[in-house]
């Protein structure tokens, strides 16, 4: 079993190098992408969002191995590319991941609803609260400015997010929820969605902690996310 995960706006590969310590029993190896930002191009449709997702697709294909059975991970922003990349991975390209690991978001129909991140006026203001943001990356000015040109393209991107509409057999087939309890991105209103994308829900796990709880809770999360994989690989035998 492969792990693919995607990182939060402005976030990079290295925030998720804690997964990489764990012995996994279930696992064989974890890939964690960084978003081609550089190539990316921006006019304010839903072409800028998918580009991220088109991008996160050819990676997976790139690296999952013929017929080798893989999962995704995605936080917050993350968390809708995974869940639309193993959507174009599953109907357009007949791969479909076991498992879809869901971290600080909401269900991608919320944005159907109405529910959207807008682009913060105060990003600086945005990311103290959100937290999980190094200080030493915050008392940086060179690192914060260069931070916040990539967050600042990320967020906007979001804004753009047209979710891919589906039903029955369409949807995942099966997804694993996790957010802290102090999370303000995550709203309990829209949490029933998760139907419109998942055939069933493996686990719903709240750890304490704000949007990055995960940064309290490291030694917690990679056993969780072997579980994981060790019940989809026998749910497949």
């Amino acid at each position: 079993m492969k792990l693919f995960c995607f990182p939060h706006a402005g976030g990079f590969s290295l925030y998720y190098a804690f997964l990489r310590k764990y012995e996994y029993q279930h696992i064989e190896k974890i890939f964690v992408f960084d978003y081609p930002r550089n190539n990316f191009t921006f006019n304010g449709t839903p072409s800028d969002f998918q580009q991220y997702v088109d991008a996160a697709t050819d990676y997976i294909q790139a690296n999952k191995g013929e017929n080798e059975p893989f999962m995704l991970f995605g936080h917050s922003m993350g968390a809708y590319i995974a869940c639309e990349a193993g959507l174009a991975m599953q109907n357009k390209y007949g791969k479909a991941p076991l498992g879809v690991i869901v971290s600080g978001q909401n269900p991608p129909y919320s944005v159907t609803l109405g529910k959207h991140q807008e682009m913060p006026t105060d990003l600086y203001a945005f990311a103290k609260r959100l937290g999980g943001v190094p200080q030493k990356i915050l008392d940086n000015k060179q690192m914060c400015e260069k931070l916040y040109k990539f967050a600042e393209a990320d967020m906007k991107a979001v804004a753009t997010y047209k979710p891919t509409q589906v039903s029955g057999d369409e949807r995942l087939s099966c997804g694993m929820l996790l957010h802290g309890t102090d999370d303000f991105i995550v709203d309990p209103a829209y949490y029933g969605h998760w139907d419109k994308t998942f055939c069933k829900i493996f686990m719903d796990k709240v750890f304490t902690g704000d949007h990055f709880y995960f940064n309290n809770h490291r030694d917690e999360i990679a056993p969780l996310l072997d579980n994981f994989a060790e019940v989809l690989s026998k749910e497949t035998k």
